[in-house]
């Protein structure tokens, strides 16, 4: 009978040693190991104590800021301070909150897994969402929606959008390279001069990158105009 091999004992890069960092109601403790997809795994202690050894990354990037006792004492008090937890905006609040931040959200791998974050004011303080919220355009047929699909939630970021304004938010959030250039399909039509629709319009009808981003809109408007007649 062959002999199992040991697996190595992995140990944490120096240059990326934060022991004794603190990120927000967490401090790095220890390194722990290092699984097979090259991620650090660390033992933090949070500020009620209890100690976690989580992935490094979803830490250093605010995904995970305290224990799961700590969060469930968080959350538990915005529902009973507030008294909103049934209605519809808190339930977009907590929809956000457990899509960047809870792995077994169905909707984590599309967001928190991708590093997608939610601001400090927002994630703590259901209040200072809702005031927010309230101040720029929320409506029960609305949803928020990321205006950089690059950056995570946060008042800077975010509008009340129609499923279908969200729908071309992300169609004018993909990304084209040009000449070793890349930007989104928004900033490209800002760049060329031409209107976001139009530049969508000229690659759903199947144009290549080349020919969408180099034919001036007189041009494109002079075929339109030939082909009608």
């Amino acid at each position: 009978m062959k002999r199992e091999k040991e697996k190595p004992i992995y140990q944490p890069n120096r240059q990326r040693d934060i022991s004794k960092q603190t990120f927000n109601k967490l401090t790095a403790v220890n390194f722990e190991y290092r699984d097979d997809k090259m991620r650090h795994y660390w033992r933090f202690r949070c500020e009620c104590g209890r100690e976690l050894i989580i992935r490094k990354g979803s830490v250093t990037s605010g995904n995970t800021k305290m224990c799961k006792e700590c969060a469930n004492i968080q959350l538990s008090k915005n529902k009973t301070t507030h008294g909103m937890s049934k209605t519809r905006i808190y339930k977009e609040w907590d929809g956000m909150i457990q899509r960047c931040t809870n792995p077994k959200n169905t909707s984590y791998e599309r967001y928190g897994a991708k590093g997608v974050t939610v601001c400090d004011e927002w994630l703590d303080d259901f209040m200072n969402f809702y005031n927010w919220a309230t101040a720029n355009g929320y409506r029960d047929d609305l949803t928020i929606d990321r205006i950089d699909n690059e950056k995570g939630y946060s008042p800077d970021n975010c509008r009340w959008a129609t499923e279908k304004e969200q729908a071309y938010n992300k169609k004018s959030n993909r990304n084209l390279t040009y000449k070793g250039k890349t930007m989104t399909m928004a900033e490209w039509a800002k760049d060329i001069g031409i209107s976001s629709s139009s530049l969508f319009g000229r690659m759903k009808r199947g144009w290549s990158v080349e020919k969408a981003l180099s034919t001036p809109p007189i041009k494109e408007k002079r075929n339109n105009n030939a082909k009608n007649k």
